[in-house]
């Protein structure tokens, strides 16, 4: 990190253990309001409003939320650079596990912790929670737990520094490094005060936010998905979204080299309006491709419905897919309510449409896939 690159950004270098910190200014940046900024300010404002018809003409929203949850958790995984898909989370969640290895199982229980962080999230702000350092202490030790061990501290703000772009282990040759560790717990003060406050209007403060927490990094792992679950709970708490519709992370891994670009050009010259328009145009093009997403699940499961009118057993079950679309049925049992044979029943109905695909190949303990369901949500 060089610190002449930084005389320009919304901070100050500070010197620790020898090396040069960058310490963010408190926000809000006093900002103008370009053309492009405008432009797509309006046009993530739209296709936010756009997508959160989706749960409002749904019967039972799950059915859309359970998907688009597993989409986000996938890609948020993707974007730290692992292989980890969508049927990989779904399996681990019915316990069928396909051979991997040790790292390649962690990858996917990690994921599958976002899923649970996401839920908890949501299921706090709806308790009254606000956004501070309990609830993102809590998500982060959910993101992390039983996966890392503790080298990583789950929950825990950093005791030490940390090191942005080095080509190798080298703190040195680092592009970035955020604040040393003892002004960490002031900087995340600061920072939940103005989410709480706000002066600008929330989906610009949500970009704001999202560049402040990610240049204090307050946590030794994990800060980028953590920031990226930040973003829709700050949405959802402004009154911009429904639930967790959204999932970023797909815009930001196809332009991942954008992004790190974007952020660390807020830091070396304060440039806030490409940040902005970068973020929201995300925030746009997710919104719409959620909606399309949204439209094409929904259309799908009324011709899966449309199929079966006399056999409730066998509609319930068709919803259930939308929110598990890998199949035991012990589990089936236990979603719907029915009983077992109605179960079966409906199952052995669902093969024989192709709507469910066992994949084992066993005679006992069968696993069932809907291949049409994992295929718009992988598209």
């Amino acid at each position: 990190m060089d610190p002449a690159s930084f005389t320009d950004g919304p901070g100050t270098v500070e010197t620790y253990e020898g090396l040069p910190t960058f310490r963010p200014a408190s926000l809000p940046p006093e900002l103008s309001y370009s053309d492009d900024l405008l432009r797509v300010y309006g046009d993530a404002q739209y296709a936010l409003g756009r997508l959160a018809t989706l749960h409002r003409d749904i019967d039972n929203p799950n059915l859309l939320i359970a998907p688009f949850v597993h989409r986000e958790a996938a890609m948020s995984s993707q974007v730290e650079g692992t292989n980890v898909t969508i049927s990989d989370i779904y399996q681990h969640e019915v316990g069928s596990t396909p051979a991997r290895s040790a790292a390649e199982q962690a990858d996917v229980r990690e994921a599958y912790n976002y899923v649970d962080a996401v839920k908890q999230g949501f299921a706090r702000l709806d308790a009254g929670d606000d956004i501070d350092l309990p609830l993102v202490s809590d998500l982060h030790e959910l993101l992390l737990g039983g996966v890392r061990g503790g080298e990583d501290h789950p929950g825990e703000l950093r005791d030490v520094p940390v090191y942005i772009g080095a080509r190798d282990s080298n703190p040195e040759h680092a592009s970035f490094i955020p604040p040393r560790p003892d002004v960490v717990p002031v900087l995340l003060e600061q920072l939940f005060a103005y989410v709480r406050r706000g002066e600008y209007p929330a989906l610009v403060d949500v970009a704001l936010t999202h560049y402040q927490f990610e240049a204090i990094h307050p946590f030794r792992d994990g800060n980028g998905r953590l920031g990226r679950l930040l973003i829709m709970l700050q949405l959802y708490d402004a009154g911009l979204l429904p639930g967790p519709y959204l999932y970023l992370s797909a815009y930001f891994k196809q332009f991942g080299q954008q992004y790190r670009e974007k952020l660390l050009a807020v830091s070396t010259d304060g440039a806030w309006d490409d940040w902005l328009v970068f973020v929201l145009n995300a925030i746009a093009e997710q919104a719409i491709d959620g909606y399309d997403c949204g439209v094409r699940l929904k259309t799908l499961r009324e011709e899966y419905r449309e199929q079966f009118p006399a056999s409730p057993a066998t509609r319930d079950l068709v919803d259930y897919l939308f929110e598990q679309p890998y199949l035991t049925g012990p589990r089936a049992v236990e979603a719907t309510g029915r009983s077992k044979p109605a179960v079966y029943d409906a199952i052995d109905a669902l093969e024989a449409e192709g709507i469910v695909v066992e994949t084992t190949g066993k005679q006992r303990n069968k696993v069932y896939e809907a291949p049409d369901i994992l295929a718009v949500l992988e598209s």
